[in-house]
């Protein structure tokens, strides 16, 4: 079933619905010129070649608003933050930009993300929390227009002011509509002051095709609220009970196995420690804490208790 808004589109090649009828997604052998508020959009029709993506050219809502087109060139976009250079752009359903991706290549064995990188420019930005210039993988927005996060190229680092401090990151941030810090991924481990003492922050596995979840968070006004770790977190309660939180193995993408961080999230007086398997929430008041840092991967037993300098 097509709707009003997507009846007119040409050189339909394949397409899916939703369960309903609606068209959902397309390809095209055809041009269509896509009219938005952002100016007249060209999708993808033509031969992709080796580098470019044979996805859907077009994807819409159920409402028949348009959700996402692959551009069939790279086309300019302005947006509050400067005017970008895009291959793929995203909608909200009410036609306000969700996101933008300057470039959108197929990373095969006949396109490697070397190739796809040495086409990445790099843009100026500047914040209140830090300016910088790097190559970016995209930026999504609030319907707004402020940006919600940036994600930077994976061979890039910024170093940018948070709430935490002067922090080098990698991946990308994530921003409250207000423009304040939300999240950010250290490139490196970075001691935190945290409310249960000092806590390197950093995982090393955090996703790099996304800013959206990082490994250190804030509220609104930049109260510590969450952290990833691989250090050893020690609680001592006040009724003597004790446990040891050590970072856990998990068998791994690119080796045999990989290091899963723990996660802390801090409330008023309380912190959990998750490390992927099992969460224990404290009370801050009522229990000491000893952080161990360093690259811990024995999770199954503390081996000889006289010989342990972990323990309190």
């Amino acid at each position: 079933m097509l709707t009003v808004e997507t009846s007119g589109i040409k050189g339909i090649t394949s397409f899916t619905t939703y369960d309903s009828g609606e068209l959902h997604e397309c390809k095209l052998n055809d041009s269509n010129l896509i009219r938005t508020k952002y100016g007249d959009f060209v999708p993808q029709y033509g031969d992709p070649g080796i580098r470019r993506k044979q996805l859907k050219a077009l994807s819409f809502y159920k409402s028949g608003k348009i959700k996402s087109i692959s551009l069939e060139q790279q086309t300019e976009i302005s947006t509050s933050v400067g005017t970008f250079p895009a291959e793929l752009v995203t909608f909200f359903e009410d036609g306000s930009l969700n996101s933008l991706f300057p470039l959108n290549g197929q990373i095969s064995g006949f396109w490697s993300e070397e190739d796809e990188g040495a086409l990445a420019q790099k843009y100026d930005f500047t914040f209140p929390f830090g300016s910088f210039s790097a190559k970016i993988i995209g930026l999504r927005f609030y319907p707004s227009g402020k940006v919600k996060s940036l994600i930077l190229w994976p061979t890039e680092r910024i170093t940018i002011e948070t709430p935490a401090g002067k922090i080098p990151i990698r991946t990308g941030f994530k921003l409250f509509e207000d423009g304040n810090i939300e999240s950010v991924e250290p490139a490196k481990p970075v001691p935190v002051e945290t409310p249960i003492g000092p806590v390197n922050a950093y995982d090393a596995n955090a996703l790099g095709i996304e800013a959206d979840k990082n490994s250190l968070g804030f509220d609104r006004n930049g109260r510590l609220t969450s952290l990833a770790t691989f250090d050893i977190i020690s609680v001592k309660k006040s009724n003597g009970e004790k446990k040891i939180t050590f970072p856990k193995l998990k068998p791994g993408l690119m080796d045999d196995y990989e290091k899963v961080p723990i996660k802390l999230r801090f409330g008023e007086d309380s912190v959990t420690v998750d490390d992927g398997k099992q969460a224990n929430e404290y009370r801050i008041s009522d229990s000491t804490f000893k952080i161990t840092g360093g690259d811990y991967t024995e999770t199954t037993s503390c081996g000889d208790c006289s010989q342990c300098k972990i323990c309190f």
